[in-house]
């Protein structure tokens, strides 16, 4: 029987030994705690705990020191109320275990500070002492998608801070301007959207966290900045000619030389006024033209060759003392091409040149022929022929040039009844041709020594005025024929 009573009282002292042990492991003696009704991690009742139990210390000579090393010892901020009485955390019950604290203000935890002794004191839990600390909030982060938006997109900007069992709110302002917005939120995070940009958003933003605690305001320092760029949409351009002069081929835009043509650049409707830039990639001179109704135009009366290449467009807008430019619109290769009525004149220039060229060698070839092929005179005129054959005339007309043309032709002519048709038609065509020139240069001699220009145009006054340009050519021709 007396066995059976030792054994159970041994199981109790060891199962209290236990207890014992496991509360040791969880709390150490000087261990203090801030609780009560609404209490925080940095702000509450204090309590201590010794000789494995928790209790409160009373308010005889408690102040903002005391405060002070509770709150450092907890990791909070410096102490912002030494409260005295428990009507703001309630009363607390069991031990009493500290009385007439003294700290100094440098001691690392509340039992280091004078005191008279754990559970020795003259108070009641009506005088329990409590702490408001101030909370050094970590320095929130801040992110965004994309540092560059183009206007009228959204973009969304994330606030964060470290892990906190508190809630509190997230603010987002920018550094400069007048652009703020808050978020409550019971994480550690919050995400602000912003629908529309608009130019106004461009700039840096940071983030700051608040939060409450016993009817204070905790504030962190702000966070690091963030650099949001906005950008404008690129304009449209468009190109007409209004002579109708303009072709789309698979190289551009094709305008015929001489006709008119008009580039126009359009914006959205909702920016702000602006102006508008055409760029020319052959040229570093851009022209500038106001915005009318978010459009501008760029006329050009007559295109020309030097016109041709590739055109953009570009849209400014200023604001305040900042200036907003867009990317350059799509452009647009301008290719100038020759009008049909310039191609049909070449082509004619080329025919008549060519007739001109044929024409002065069927007058050489006569020529030739002449020189081979020499009429032979009449009786009357034995002695002129005698002396054109002084010398080596056979094949060389250059043997003629001293003999008088008018004096030979005249010879021709009253020998002209004596001749017969049959000695014209033993001549070539070409031969007789070149006979009637001679006769009709001849009658007109005279004159062409007054005037050889004017002589030549009234000797040949019935030929074409496209041979006119000939007439010195085959002149040559006849002059050496006789």
């Amino acid at each position: 029987m007396r066995n059976r009573k030792q054994e159970e009282t041994l199981q109790f002292f060891t199962g209290f030994v236990f207890s014992l042990v496991l509360t040791s492991s969880a709390f150490t003696t000087g261990q203090i705690r801030l609780t009560g009704r609404g209490s925080t991690q940095c702000s509450g009742r204090v309590e201590v705990f010794y000789i494995y139990s928790w209790g409160t210390v009373c308010d005889d000579e408690w102040d903002i020191t005391d405060a002070n090393v509770v709150c450092r010892q907890l990791g909070c901020g410096p102490a912002i109320s030494a409260v005295v009485g428990s009507a703001l955390f309630g009363q607390g019950v069991g031990k009493i275990w500290l009385d007439d604290v003294r700290c100094s203000g440098n001691e690392n935890s509340l039992t280091s500070c004078a005191h008279k002794g754990y559970g020795r004191h003259d108070c009641g839990h009506g005088e329990d002492a409590g702490v408001i600390c101030s909370v050094n909030l970590p320095k929130p982060s801040i992110s965004t998608g994309s540092a560059k938006v183009t206007w009228g997109q959204q973009v969304s900007i994330t606030c964060s801070i470290a892990a906190s069992p508190l809630s509190g709110t997230f603010i987002l302002r920018q550094t400069s301007g007048s652009f703020r917005v808050t978020q409550y939120s019971v994480s550690s995070s919050a995400k602000f959207n912003i629908d529309k940009v608009t130019l106004d958003h461009d700039g840096e933003f940071q983030c700051q966290y608040e939060t409450m605690m016993s009817s204070q305001t905790f504030t962190s320092p702000f966070s690091n900045s963030v650099r949001l760029r906005v950008s404008l949409k690129r304009p449209n351009i468009s190109l007409t000619s209004p002579n109708a002069g303009l072709v789309w081929g698979p190289g551009g835009a094709e305008v015929t030389k001489g006709y008119g043509l008009s580039f126009t650049c359009s914006i959205d409707p909702r920016y702000p006024q602006g102006d508008f830039s055409l760029i020319f990639s052959n040229s570093n001179i851009t022209e500038t033209r106001p915005a009318v109704k978010h459009s501008a135009s760029f006329n050009f009366p007559a295109a020309e060759f030097e016109h041709q290449g590739s055109y953009s467009c570009v849209y400014e807008v200023t604001m305040a003392t900042q200036r907003f430019s867009s990317d350059e619109a799509e452009p647009i290769s301008l290719i100038i091409k020759s009008s049909s009525l310039l191609l049909v004149s070449s082509v004619s220039s080329g025919i008549l040149l060519l007739v001109l060229l044929v024409s002065l060698a069927v007058c050489l070839g006569c020529r030739r022929k002449l020189c081979s092929k020499r009429p032979i005179p009449s009786d009357q005129n034995q002695m002129t022929v005698q002396q054109l054959n002084t010398g080596d005339l056979e094949n060389d007309c250059n043997d003629y040039e001293n003999i008088d043309a008018f004096h030979s032709v005249k010879k021709l002519e009253m020998d002209e009844e004596s001749t017969s048709d049959d000695d014209y038609e033993e001549a070539e065509p070409h031969l007789r041709q070149i006979i009637v020139g001679v006769k009709n240069y001849a009658s007109s001699e005279q004159t062409f020594e007054e005037d050889e220009e004017s002589t030549d145009e009234d000797v040949y006054v019935n030929v074409d005025a496209t041979w006119k340009n000939n007439v010195v050519q085959a002149k040559k021709c006849v002059n050496e024929y006789q």
